[in-house]
């Protein structure tokens, strides 16, 4: 199952051409902190979601009656902030099915992930609204967005997402009561090391580099409330807490052409790292950067045959009668 959405080159150039906030947007950006801030530390914004008719539980239950159940993940709220996070739903789901849930969501103090709104033609327009502005905020620092995916979060009290990465950067908006977000600087090398970051990006498994406790004392503290976001930089390692009451937040995840270089060029330094190198980290010159990216295109055919090989091995046997 693939999640998200490529943005075909003309769209995305067509967004760019609208730059700079919007007063009547639903999101309100200040262009001297985006300039100043995006992609290189968290920063809040503003945003006039906390009434949209969309995003009320009860819209957002019906939502999750018609769209496909691979688009639904729900689990219990509250678990370790140091869970596994990609196995999160699958361990604590406890059972739960998702009508139950969705009649008992408080009572059973359960979270629902809801993956790509954008599919159901009803919040196709406010997703591309938010797509639209957030590409012209941003287009004269990073100004081609190639691929976005969306994610609305429903929790209960106590409920936590635990920590983890994404590959891409992110608004996460809060729209309904309050959230505690711990965020950590992706250039701090303790957090993320060189090598961690090459094989999070690369073509060569899902494994996210995971929390120790000695990381609690660097984490940066944002308190939303109804109204209030904040910006995720790219691979910033986070960790969510739902405070009191019901919650619902919608986080909009996005790639750019800048974003892609990088990924590709962390992706050869780990075939390097494979082949037993020490290459220079991502980020210490541009123009390495680039031709790394470029070099990175002639060993995506070999690394996606090892994918291949791997899922064929990994492959289950039907048991012998």
């Amino acid at each position: 199952m693939l999640f998200g959405e490529f943005v075909p080159r003309e769209r995305a150039a067509a967004m760019a051409r609208g730059r700079g906030p919007r007063s009547d947007g639903l999101l309100q950006f200040d262009p001297e902190e985006v300039g100043n801030a995006y992609n290189r530390r968290p920063f809040i914004v503003r945003h006039r979601l906390a009434e949209h008719p969309l995003l009320t539980p009860q819209a957002l239950f019906s939502l999750c009656r018609r769209l496909p159940s691979d688009y639904v993940k729900l689990r219990r709220g509250v678990i370790p902030g140091n869970a596994h996070f990609d196995s999160s739903y699958d361990r604590y789901r406890d059972g739960l099915s998702l009508e139950e849930t969705l009649e008992h969501f408080e009572e059973l103090k359960a979270y629902i992930c809801i993956y790509n709104p954008e599919r159901d033609s009803t919040y196709r327009p406010l997703i591309d609204s938010l797509l639209s502005e957030i590409a012209a905020a941003i287009a004269d620092t990073d100004p081609v967005v190639t691929w976005f995916s969306t994610y609305i979060f429903v929790s209960t009290s106590g409920a936590v997402t635990p920590y983890h990465m994404d590959r891409e950067m992110n608004f996460l908006l809060q729209v309904r009561g309050d959230k505690e977000v711990l965020l950590w600087d992706p250039a701090d090398e303790e957090i993320l090391s060189p090598a961690e970051k090459d094989h999070l990006l690369s073509g060569f498994g899902a494994w996210r580099p995971i929390y120790k406790p000695s990381f609690e004392a660097k984490a940066m503290h944002f308190d939303l409330h109804p109204g209030l976001g904040v910006h995720h930089p790219f691979i910033a390692p986070h960790r969510v807490h739902t405070l009191d009451g019901l919650s619902v937040s919608l986080a909009f995840t996005f790639r750019t052409l800048k974003s892609d270089m990088a990924t590709k060029a962390h992706s050869f330094n780990e075939v390097l790292r494979r082949l037993h190198m020490s290459p220079h980290p991502i980020g210490e010159s541009d123009a390495v950067d680039h031709v790394k990216a470029v070099a990175s295109n002639a060993v995506r055919v070999p690394i996606k045959l090892w994918q291949a090989r791997r899922r064929v091995m990994n492959w289950p046997t039907q048991a012998s009668t």
